[in-house]
């Protein structure tokens, strides 16, 4: 009886170590998991900001599901828009992390009122011109764009991004706040180079 007894003890025993066993195992594995995605989700962040500084449409694609068409616009007026994207500030507020999906909280600080700026820059050419400059027209535009966005005061906006994991690979699937920025820079930036001949 005694024998019997032990024997389930020792069977018991065998079996507790085991589950430990794994566990010690499983668990390490888990967090290497959550500590991998975390790293490649935030780094996928910074690619796609960073791009977004550069008003490198190309690049913001290469992180992204859905491609966004590039914009066909003149040299000068690509210039103009980089210019007040590089004013662009950004910091990650948080990464949650849920399976194969994840959302990045992003705080974003640019230039505020950019159809004002752009404005303004106009007015700045038309003077420029009307005062004899003999420099290209578009040029001036740019000239001037760059420096008032450089004195510009700021706004800071939140966004909110969402990334899903394929294929072991995270991209980017929605980001309103900040395909709305691009939209923010480009369209008065274009309104006033059309209104000079592009």
């Amino acid at each position: 009886m005694n024998y019997k007894i032990s024997q389930k003890n020792a069977a018991a025993r065998v079996v507790s170590l085991i589950v430990a066993l794994l566990m010690m195992v499983a668990l390490p594995a888990c967090q290497e998991d959550r500590s991998d995605d975390s790293t490649l989700t935030q780094s996928l962040l910074n690619s796609y900001m960073k791009a977004l500084c550069d008003y490198n449409i190309s690049s913001m694609n290469k992180c992204c599901m859905a491609k966004r068409e590039p914009f066909d616009d003149s040299e000068a007026e690509e210039k103009s828009c980089r210019s007040i994207a590089s004013l662009i500030e950004w910091e990650s507020e948080n990464i949650s992390i849920d399976g194969n999906s994840a959302i990045a909280q992003v705080r974003i600080t640019l230039p505020e009122d950019i159809e004002s700026i752009c404005s303004a820059a106009l007015g700045d050419t038309v003077k420029s011109l009307d005062e004899g400059s003999e420099e290209d027209c578009a040029q001036l535009l740019a000239s001037a764009i760059r420096k008032r966005a450089g004195k510009a005061k700021t706004v800071t906006l939140s966004a909110e991004i969402s990334m899903t994991k394929v294929d072991n690979k995270w991209y980017i699937v929605k980001s309103f706040g900040v395909n709305s920025i691009l939209s923010d820079i480009r369209t008065p930036v274009a309104a006033v180079f059309s209104l000079i001949g592009g």
